[in-house]
């Protein structure tokens, strides 16, 4: 995988399931630990390891759920922990001491916190909002006292990246579902300062000299770079942008310069480092794309990196950069059930789609899965799910329909408002290539879907209800007007431009709802849904099952208890595993079979 030595780091337990996760590593450069997230406890919880030794030790307890957390310097603090214990995404601050106390930072269970990455004297900023009120407020907390003040209130959607000095803060202001611009509030003046440079598609931020930061961005273009913002001058420089690819993510040595960059390339990424000032020297970490969950340096000059594959759950090796490059060693390829490639085909107006194949096609089912977001990247990573179907003997097809991340600017708003049909023409035409080129065909297709996905899910058993044998739709929604008039009053405006306004755009939500064409339906449905979910409300798959079962037409309906929308516990995607797993086996047709459908209704399509 890499080439340079690499040696594994086991940052979990080695009983195999394929239901843990690891991400979120940093290295605590004062204790010469990594410290990362994982949950092979049940719920996600902060972990340490020893490099030198391999010796683990749990930071927090399950009661906490560990979203996100940031290593501060300061005497008493040694990281400030986002929490979501009841998994609703309203994430509550706990600061976590050097002798291992946690205590609550900002808890109140209707409110979103987000901390500014930093203290400086014990004093640090964070952004608070309630879920029904659509005020950002800048609050700043004393650590030592646990007490909070308000400075600032706005209706700017506002993320905080980092704490610059102890007066000023610098953020994010959201301007559309995938463009932001940054700014800095100053204590001082109590003014929030837009930088007229540095916007566009932002992601990371970090901390590049004390008046510069290095950031991930579009900058307006069409593709993804590196770049630095000079906070004084307001003078931006272009450090990395490839033709075709866009940078995910990076880590940058504090001391050295040194900088680790993933470049997208074939559902994956490209691992490569650079420096500031020689940034077309670009040396690849990797011999292959993979899927980086997570990386940073440890020590003078070792990279630790967090990756998986479809059939490989997340991994930690340490890198040796400075090492001369190995030999690679022979490649041997894989066969039978576990192979996974990338393939493309074009859709009905010639646009090339890439989508990735799970298993081998000897069984003759398979699956289309549509990823969330809409603009996200379906990427040759880790999914328990997706391995146990692969598994049970389905191919798993998994495309990434226009409105993707990682094709360009262009290629995300293809399928904005009314050009959504369009989306669904692609997922059509994907069934169509299937069938005819791979050998699934001669038993039958499914289709199923996250979130975003499990719409798409929806809409394509409403709309073409004669072309599959089976669909999932895991917390999708069924009326995207329902769906945005119960989302927070913030988050409706920032999605306008992807989904459309509820109020101009009422009739061709209507129109085109599967929640509303539910009698046409003729596919075997399952509908799963955490019951805590606050993104995608549970009233939104309650109705469908309902309007589907009162239509008479089969549909499963089963909650997940105590889980929110992206089914984060193990135990959470074990239960969905199993659920899907035994569904689709008894919903594909044997060979030569004709699919009939009988209508049967099952209990629990009401809301928990």
């Amino acid at each position: 995988m890499f080439h340079h030595a690499a040696t594994p780091l086991a940052l979990k337990d080695r009983s195999g399931s394929r239901h843990t996760r690891l991400h979120s590593v940093a290295w605590d450069k004062a204790a010469h630990v990594v410290l990362y997230l994982g949950n092979e406890a049940g719920p996600t919880g902060l972990w340490c390891c020893d490099p030198k030794t391999g010796q683990r030790t749990a930071l927090t307890g399950p009661e906490l759920n560990v979203a996100r957390f940031w290593l501060v310097e300061d005497p008493i603090v040694r990281a400030v922990l986002a929490c979501d214990p009841v998994l609703t995404e309203r994430e509550q601050l706990f600061l976590l001491e050097h002798d291992g106390t946690l205590r609550p930072l900002a808890e109140a269970d209707d409110t979103y916190h987000y901390f500014g990455g930093g203290l400086f004297d014990g004093m640090g900023f964070y952004v608070a909002n309630t879920a029904s009120q659509t005020r950002h407020r800048i609050m700043q907390a004393d650590t030592s006292t646990g007490g909070s003040r308000e400075l600032f209130a706005t209706d700017a959607v506002l993320t905080p990246v980092l704490h610059l000095s102890p007066g000023r803060l610098l953020l994010l202001e959201e301007q559309t579902n995938i463009d932001r611009r940054l700014a800095i509030f100053d204590e001082a003046s109590l003014a929030l300062t837009t930088l007229a440079e540095g916007a566009g598609r932002i992601g990371q931020v970090g901390r590049a000299a004390d008046d510069t930061v290095i950031f991930t961005g579009d900058l307006g273009g069409e593709r993804i770079g590196l770049h630095t913002l000079n906070l004084d001058t307001g003078l931006v420089r272009t450090v990395l942008e490839r033709p075709g690819q866009d940078v995910q993510a990076f880590c940058l040595h504090p001391e050295t310069g040194r900088i680790a960059v993933t470049l997208t390339r074939d559902c994956a990424a490209d691992l490569v480092t650079i420096t500031m000032d020689a940034a077309d020297d670009v040396k690849i970490v990797t011999q292959f794309p993979v899927h980086v969950h997570s990386m940073c340096f440890v020590g003078e000059g070792d990279l630790l990196t967090v990756t998986s594959g479809p059939f490989t759950p997340p991994e930690a090796h340490v890198v040796a950069l400075d090492k001369p490059p190995e030999t690679p060693p022979a490649c041997n390829a894989a066969s039978g059930v576990r192979t996974e490639r990338v393939d493309r085909f074009p859709s009905f107006d010639g646009r090339e789609i890439e989508f990735v194949v799970m298993g081998g096609e000897e069984s003759g089912q398979a699956m289309i899965y549509l990823h969330g977001g809409p603009e996200s990247l379906f990427e040759r990573s880790h999914s328990a799910i997706l391995e146990a179907l692969v598994e049970s003997g389905v191919m798993v097809i998994a495309p990434n329909i226009r409105g993707s991340e990682g094709y360009g600017r262009d290629f995300i708003g293809l399928d904005d408002g009314v050009k959504r049909l369009d989306a669904l023409a692609d997922v059509i035409a994907l069934r169509e290539h299937v069938r005819a080129n791979y050998a699934p065909a001669a038993k039958g297709i499914g289709i199923m879907g996250h979130s975003y996905g499990g719409f798409m899910t929806l809409m394509a058993i409403a709309h073409h209800p004669d072309l599959w044998s089976c669909a999932v739709d895991i917390a999708g929604m069924s009326h995207l007007g329902n769906f945005l008039d119960t989302a927070p009053a913030w988050r409706r405006r920032l999605r306008a431009m992807e989904y459309g306004d509820p109020a101009t755009h009422a009739e061709f939500f209507d129109r085109i709802a599967p929640l509303n064409r539910a009698g046409d339906i003729r596919t075997p449905l399952l509908v799963l849904h955490g019951d805590r979910d606050t993104r995608v409300p549970v009233s939104e798959s309650a109705a469908m099952a309902r309007a589907v079962n009162a239509a008479g037409k089969c549909c499963k309906l089963q909650w997940i208890a105590g889980e929110g929308h992206f089914l984060t516990r193990r135990t959470s995607t074990e239960v969905a595993a199993r659920a899907i797993v035994d569904f689709v086996g008894g919903h594909f047709p044997a060979s030569g079979a004709t699919r009939e459908h009988h209508a049967h209704t099952h209990s629990g399509t009401e809301a928990p």
